[in-house]
């Protein structure tokens, strides 16, 4: 059967007398029985009926797997005992292999698949001269040359076909189509990778194969093909993600671009996992629930050591359903302000004010509080301006005049929007008070509002006035307070303190005192 498959021609007669009418020797079921051999090792003549080993010889049927084989190693490694059995039937011109032996052989492979093929190296000579000597005899010299030559083209013309149709999809964008124009983007790499397949197969086709060659050969291709339908769904995911955008972001922009991305990750990966296993599974040839089942005890103490990782991944959706923030806003977590730039599933990306990129695990999102600066419509400044205890009291008055008609000037106003468009009442005003005395000064308390929209509603995500614009707003009252304060002779108090010095005459001595006594 060896001999058959990789490459030999002259056993088939043979190999046909030991299987039931209608069933080839390079058939499905009859490669599968031969798989099943192959795993369960070598087996002793005795094995099989024979009339020297048979007590009976009115047998019709001799049952070798699992009755007459040494099984107790098998049962060692398999989950589950097979359902099905490999039995002999006798004919008029020998025994053979009965048909529903044939027919249960792929569920039987299936079910030994956890157990790995034993091969016999003593013939690996006669196999390589089996399996490559009759391809080289029997393709001609230069259909060599055209496989050989067709694989450049294949990697050209492949990667042109992707760059002509991601530049058709450009040009179908711009003629106001963009959903269109994302679809021909989404199929370019399936494309290329379908078109380098077509001229590599038909480069090949020429060369005369062995069957075990050729069965390899269709394998990497169907591979192959399956990278190019991964490819193929990933684009179909950006279409959807396009629709879901139109849909999502005419309402809340931020939200729904976080929300697409998110879906997106998932989905890949989801399509990712799914292609690992079809690989493990159908082109390697894993047993994936026994595979499961053999690192049970690694898989707890991976799920132990993933524990992390599962807090983060809800840490992700906690992100995802409560929305503290999306991409592209200003946070201030655990002292540190910064830029949301990124939210995967397990951590999310914060650049800061000093440029480092701050990697913090989604979980801590969901013990700790996060500020968002880009929800807030206004910022509020809160100033104190100290006097000296020597000002008298018109001066004092005239600061607080002074203050009030700066934050009442035209440009000062309407720099920090002061006053909203539709409704001019609806915004607090400028406040300024004599609020306390403190321990070297007299405090003077400022109280405005720098707005960020229009109406006073508008959010610092939707708008290019922020954090950066209100200290340039800050900077333009402070010189103003500067200068009106120069011109009006009012000084700022600045922390002193009062040493007092007081001389005393040292007492005198006992001694001089007796002798003036005595004088």
């Amino acid at each position: 059967m060896n001999a058959l498959i990789y490459g030999g021609s002259e056993n088939t007669e043979r190999v046909q007398q030991t299987l039931p009418p209608g069933f080839p020797p390079l058939g499905p079921e009859s490669i599968a029985l031969k798989r099943v051999f192959d795993r369960l090792g070598t087996l002793d003549k005795v094995d099989f009926p024979d009339a020297s080993n048979l007590v009976d010889s009115s047998l019709d049927s001799f049952e070798v797997f699992p009755y007459a084989v040494d099984h107790e190693w098998i049962w060692q490694i398999l989950s589950e005992a097979p359902e099905h059995r490999i039995e002999l039937s006798k004919t008029d011109s020998g025994w053979r292999f009965s048909e529903e032996t044939l027919v249960n052989a792929p569920a039987l492979l299936q079910s030994l698949r956890n157990i790995p093929p034993v091969f016999n190296h003593s013939g690996e000579t006669e196999l390589i001269e089996r399996v490559f000597v009759p391809m080289l005899n029997n393709s001609p010299w230069w259909s060599w040359l055209v496989m050989a030559i067709s694989i450049p083209p294949a990697f050209f013309i492949g990667k042109l076909t992707r760059k002509g149709v991601l530049h058709l999809g450009d040009r179908i964008e711009k003629k106001t189509r963009p959903l269109i124009g994302s679809m021909f983007r989404s199929v370019a790499s399936a494309s290329a990778i379908i078109v380098g397949t077509i001229i590599f197969v038909i480069g090949g086709s020429f060369i005369e194969l062995s069957p075990a060659l050729s069965g390899l050969y269709w394998d990497f291709v169907r591979a192959i093909l399956l990278v190019a339908l991964v490819f193929l769904l990933l684009g179909i995911t950006d279409i959807v993600a396009t629709l879901i955008r139109k849909k999502i972001g005419s309402k809340n922009p931020e939200y729904g671009e976080m929300t697409v991305t998110i879906i997106q990750r998932v989905v890949r990966s989801f399509i990712f996992v799914i292609l690992i296993i079809f690989l493990l599974e159908n082109v390697l040839g894993f047993h994936i629930g026994a595979l499961i089942t053999g690192i049970g005890i690694i898989g707890l103490a991976i799920s132990l050591a993933g524990k992390e990782t599962a807090q983060n991944l809800f840490g992700a959706i906690s992100i995802f359903i409560n929305r503290p923030f999306a991409v592209g806003d200003w946070v201030r977590f655990r002292g540190d302000i910064g830029e949301v730039v990124d939210v995967r599933m397990q951590a999310t990306r914060i650049r800061i004010l000093s440029g480092e990129m701050k990697i913090v695990p989604n979980m801590q999102f969901i013990s700790k509080e996060v500020d968002n600066l880009s929800m807030r419509p206004y910022i509020r400044r809160e100033m104190n301006l100290s006097l000296p205890y020597g000002t008298p009291p018109d001066k004092v008055e005239k600061a607080i005049e002074v203050l009030k008609g700066i934050l009442e000037d035209d440009e000062i106003a309407q720099n920090g929007r002061f006053v909203a468009k539709d409704d001019p009442s609806k915004n607090p005003s400028p406040h300024v008070s004599f609020s306390e005395y403190g321990s070297y000064y007299l405090n003077l308390q400022v109280y405005y509002w720098y707005f960020i929209g229009e109406t006073g509603e508008e959010l610092d995500r939707r708008n290019d006035r922020g954090w950066f614009s209100y200290l340039d707003h800050c900077t333009l009252v402070n010189q103003r307070i500067l200068r009106a304060f120069a011109e009006n002779d009012i000084e700022f108090a600045f922390p002193t303190q009062t040493i007092e010095l007081e001389k005393k005459t040292p007492p005198e001595s006992e001694d001089s005192q007796e002798s003036e006594t005595h004088q």
